[in-house]
């Protein structure tokens, strides 16, 4: 079984987005990942929060940055990882998996009951997908040992957030796919980690809490 640090708990499951998302109705404690290793790498983290659901989002790119570290340390050397604002995980340019942020309630300015966070890294190939960590190189990664390098990244990526966004603010400027790619209609980031981009002389705002996902 894998070994999580303290305040986590690992539950193995068929379908981690859906036990996750039963086990937070039931009540479960925050910390807990279910997962599935295997072709792809499926976990979704229960998080309790005590702050309305406009910072609580940021969970998401929170998740995918502690998952961009973790592939950093266990992965191919020198393999480019993006991140797209949107909730891609591009290797070398290419999707190949996606964060997903799952809410009972999409109410802005409450405190939710619970926040799931979904996340999905495909290790072999699979119809519909841009790219595999198999395909980058990464063919010899131990999902486990992946997924124990995510929640181990993740504790300090939350210890740095819990003094506000700005170490993740950079973190997701410096590894941004639409920066990366040069988007011309891309501005930056938002403090609150929102989408500045040009739409013809306006610049528009898209608020994390767009990408919010109902069970």
């Amino acid at each position: 079984m894998p070994d999580f640090p303290p305040l986590m708990r690992g539950v193995a499951a068929e379908d981690p987005r859906a036990a996750a998302i039963a086990a937070a109705r039931a009540g479960c404690d925050g910390g807990t990942i279910f997962w599935r290793a295997g072709g792809v790498l499926d976990m979704a983290v229960v998080f309790a929060p005590d702050v309305p659901l406009s910072r609580a989002v940021q969970m998401a790119p929170l998740c995918a940055v502690a998952l961009r570290d973790a592939l950093g340390a266990t992965g191919p050397a020198e393999l480019p990882i993006h991140l797209g604002w949107d909730g891609g995980i591009l290797l070398n340019g290419a999707e190949a998996g996606r964060v997903r942020p799952i809410v009972p309630d999409p109410a802005v300015d409450a405190v939710p009951d619970w926040v799931v966070i979904h996340l999905t890294l495909h290790i072999f190939p699979d119809d519909g997908v841009g790219t595999a960590l198999l395909l980058e190189g990464g063919g010899d990664v131990d999902p486990v040992a992946l997924l124990e390098a995510w929640a181990r990244h993740l504790m300090h990526r939350l210890s740095e957030w819990e003094d506000g966004p700005r170490a993740l603010h950079a973190e997701l400027t410096a590894a941004s796919w639409e920066r990366e790619a040069k988007d011309a209609a891309f501005l930056g980031l938002s403090e609150d980690l929102g989408r500045l981009r040009r739409n013809g002389d306006a610049t528009i705002l898209d608020p994390p809490t767009d990408l919010l996902e109902l069970p």
